[in-house]
């Protein structure tokens, strides 16, 4: 399967090689063929996405200026309201949700011209290493139907992979867009905290999550940023109130590169890390600049209690304590969910109050990392994509930690950081991340566009048996 970037279809669309119609309806039948093994939609939108092609068709011969996006087919993790299409938040509960309204995010998107097709697989409320539910078979990973995409955009990270969307929307909550992104093999951004709305969702980490745009090219994933990224009067933190006090320029000359290898968890495969680590230098060798390799730690294991307490309040507050005090709702619930809803009760005022001085020791350490430098360059994981385990599913805090141990530092923060695709090991993809200083989004996705065009490029997904397994 040939995939296309959004900047080709787009072109396609406006040259008149194409229509967006029939690049929608081209985009619905590979979503149907592929959806029997992948799994990676909760909701295909098949009339309502032709509706959307067809009226853009009416907004372009009505005169209409093209936006960056027109004709482009995108999705929508579905913790995202999107109006008139099913929005579940990957829960029971909401099993037969319709919202009126799209996320402002979402209505940015369509207003460029881009094309709805689907809400994509997500865990029950984003809160799962996995893309795993109730409503859906679990999402696979497109190199290996045995593996799993992570979570918790897995769905979102499957599509772009396997070439079903061009691009995709997310949600970071602690690494949940670039865990997936390097573990399908694309590139995938979590912005600075407030950069983009985050209004049209339900029960979430508002604190440290954000919408992050996925895209097998780093060129469509800043295109998609541009498209969602910039205040909205709905929400205050859109509208430049950033917690960290940290502000960001271009740097006016070659950037300066710090490599860190340890996340402060064990449990890595070397075999990945010196494949990044090796694509990590050829890359300061294409850009005629020094590395520098650090014995530093992200030292995630001192920060991670703390996060994680902070960050399941957010979720109780915002809607779980309702859920899980209502028998009718408390019964729909998977059984992570519960859980994650339980621990966040026992929280106490005096524990969140700790946690946030915590956060303040985390952005100093941050900070400390990127002292005299730009950015810090690090494996998105440790390791290749796990095999999809059979039987009863882990806790999350028994599992999760390795999956977040390079990349829930700056959700904690508040700080941006992209993964692009470094290589493959064992013939699975592994990813490259990219960290900087908050407002440095655009930066360090023209980085990662020059990792692509200068050091490694990741070849399309080849078929796999739809009995899963790597072939």
């Amino acid at each position: 399967m040939i995939h296309r970037t959004a900047k080709e279809i787009r072109a396609d669309v406006l040259d008149g090689r194409s229509t967006a119609v029939q690049v929608t309806e081209e985009t619905l039948a590979k979503i149907a063929d592929a959806e029997d093994y992948l799994h990676a939609f909760l909701t295909v939108a098949g009339s309502h996405a032709l509706d959307q092609a067809g009226r853009l068709e009416q907004r372009a011969a009505a005169g209409e200026a093209p936006g960056p996006l027109w004709g482009v087919p995108f999705s929508v993790k579905d913790t995202y309201d999107t109006a008139g299409v099913r929005t579940t938040y990957g829960s029971r509960v909401f099993a037969d949700h319709v919202p009126d309204r799209d996320a402002e995010l979402v209505r940015r998107v369509r207003q460029a011209g881009g094309v709805l097709v689907g809400k994509t697989n997500t865990p029950e409320f984003a809160i799962y290493i996995r893309t795993v539910n109730e409503l859906q078979a679990e999402t696979v990973n497109p190199w290996d139907h045995a593996r799993t995409t992570g979570g918790s955009s897995g769905g979102a990270a499957a599509s772009v992979a396997a070439g079903l969307t061009p691009i995709a929307i997310g949600s970071d909550g602690g690494g949940s867009v670039r865990i997936p992104a390097a573990l399908c093999g694309v590139v995938g951004l979590m912005p600075s905290r407030g950069s983009i709305p985050r209004g049209g969702g339900h029960i979430g980490t508002r604190r440290f999550s954000s919408a992050g745009p996925l895209a097998a090219d780093a060129g469509d994933a800043l295109t998609l940023w541009r498209v969602m990224a910039g205040p909205d009067q709905a929400d205050g933190l859109s509208r430049g109130l950033l917690p960290t006090g940290v502000t960001h320029a271009d740097p006016p000359g070659a950037p300066r590169m710090r490599w860190i290898a340890e996340s402060g968890v064990p449990g890595g495969e070397a075999d990945v890390v010196e494949t990044v680590q090796s694509s990590a230098e050829l890359f300061a060798h294409e850009l005629r600049v020094p590395l520098e390799v650090s014995t530093r730690s992200m030292q995630a294991a001192r920060f991670s209690e703390a996060f994680y307490a902070m960050m399941q309040a957010d979720r109780l507050s915002t809607g779980g304590r309702e859920l899980l005090d209502d028998p009718a709702t408390n019964s729909l619930l998977t059984g992570y969910g519960r859980h994650q809803f339980e621990r966040a009760a026992a929280i106490d005022g005096a524990a969140y109050s700790a946690a946030v001085e915590v956060q303040l020791s985390a952005t100093e350490h941050l900070l400390g990392l990127l002292d005299e430098v730009d950015v810090l360059l690090t494996p998105t994981l440790s390791f290749v994509a796990p095999l999809i385990p059979s039987g009863e599913q882990p806790l999350p805090e028994d599992a999760r930690r390795g999956f977040v141990a390079f990349t829930y530092l700056m959700n904690y923060t508040g700080f941006p950081a992209v993964t692009v695709p470094a290589g493959l090991v064992r013939g699975l993809p592994v990813g490259l991340q990219i960290i900087g200083r908050p407002g440095s989004e655009e930066y360090l996705l023209d980085l990662a566009g020059r990792f692509q065009r200068q050091v490694y490029r990741m070849p399309d997904v080849r078929p796999l048996s739809r009995l899963g397994g790597h072939e």
